[in-house]
């Protein structure tokens, strides 16, 4: 089978986890990783196409059709036109599939995201009339197909939506949504950065919905999981969430206070964990009071690492210096309309 180009998008700040999973999961090569973009393009056999909606760190796959560079000025939008129409984007498209096209733009340009979508919906129109003798159904709401045309600076990008209008990130366990739910790709990057292995111990002492526990259960088949949280509604919220993912009996639950962790545990290899950030507890000073709490009880548990994510790295890096650890890693990410670190913590 002739290889295929797919553009792997996924946080910005963890292109590295999904080029990993992607190289041990496929047997994808690795073309390029656009860091800070949250993109990965890859080159795939076109029979293991399917493997992609396994991937854990991936928001969406999009097959590439045409990459080529592009001007900023308004004049520029032909070159859109042209390369659509260049694309092969009949061989997807007929007309009784309807489509929608999804265009988005990064950096200066004098026409908008806007201009892109309707530059390019007239395209695909016209490419299929050419190669079919009849237009095709525009959908904007349930397309069959979605045309995805990305200007990124000075670079222009037409592919084919492998997943449609589904973000893979979205997993379908997701019953129970915590108000301050953490992504299921950067639950999945952080339990591969505590750097555990299948058989040992996780635990995630503030769990909310249960995201990193599930997680872990699906990632490792023999490891136990631990999900504890004060509050027992969000609690009885993660149980929900397991069995939705068919793993409630993999997971043992608590209700506790991750402040008196040791009274609760004796011993876990690592802690994954999305604690509560100061800009959600509205007090700088009781943030750093639950931080030092519960980080003063991790370090008596924890053999392994401690892996937060928070906008509070600080203040993490200095309690745990402070109790004999060191930081072995961090990184910014993106989740949502913040820029968090991933902090990865280790004795010694």
């Amino acid at each position: 089978m002739a290889p295929r180009t797919l553009i792997l998008t996924t946080n910005p700040g963890i292109e590295d986890i999904v080029a990993e999973e992607a190289t041990a999961r496929l047997g994808a090569r690795i073309l390029e990783t656009r860091t800070g973009h949250g993109r990965v393009i890859v080159s795939l056999d076109e029979d293991q196409l399917y493997l992609v909606s396994y991937m854990k760190s991936i928001h969406r796959a999009r097959l590439l059709l045409s990459r080529s560079s592009i001007c900023g000025g308004h004049s520029c939008l032909e070159k859109v036109r042209e390369a659509v129409l260049e694309s092969g984007v009949e061989k997807y498209i007929t007309p009784y599939t309807s489509f929608a096209v999804r265009a988005e733009r990064v950096g200066k340009h004098s026409f908008s995201s806007l201009d892109v979508a309707r530059v390019a919906g007239d395209a695909v129109i016209e490419a299929v009339s050419r190669a079919h003798g009849a237009r095709p159904p525009v959908d904007l709401d349930y397309p069959a197909v979605v045309v995805a045309v990305d200007v990124i600076h000075d670079e222009l990008f037409v592919s084919i939506e492998l997943g449609g209008e589904l973000s893979w990130h979205r997993r379908g366990y997701r019953i129970y949504d915590h108000p301050a739910a953490l992504k299921p790709t950067l639950a999945y990057a952080m339990i591969i950065l505590s750097g555990i292995r299948d058989g040992e111990t996780l635990m995630d002492p503030m769990c909310g919905g249960g995201t990193v526990a599930v997680e872990a259960a699906t990632l490792l088949e023999s490891s136990r999981i631990i999900c504890m949280d004060r509050s027992r509604r969000h609690i009885g919220g993660a149980r929900l969430n397991a069995r939705a993912a068919m793993v409630e009996n993999r997971i043992r639950f608590i209700v506790g206070d991750a402040a008196r962790l040791s009274s609760y545990v004796d011993s876990v290899d690592v802690i994954v964990s999305n604690p509560p950030y100061g800009i959600r507890m509205g007090s700088p000073r009781e943030v750093r009071r639950v931080y030092h709490s519960f980080l003063r009880e991790a370090v008596k548990v924890v053999q392994k690492s401690i892996v937060l994510i928070t906008t509070e790295h600080k203040t993490v890096r200095q309690v745990l210096e402070r109790e004999g650890w060191s930081i072995a890693h961090e990184r910014r990410v993106a989740h949502g309309n913040l820029y968090p670190y991933i902090i990865v913590a280790r004795p010694g």
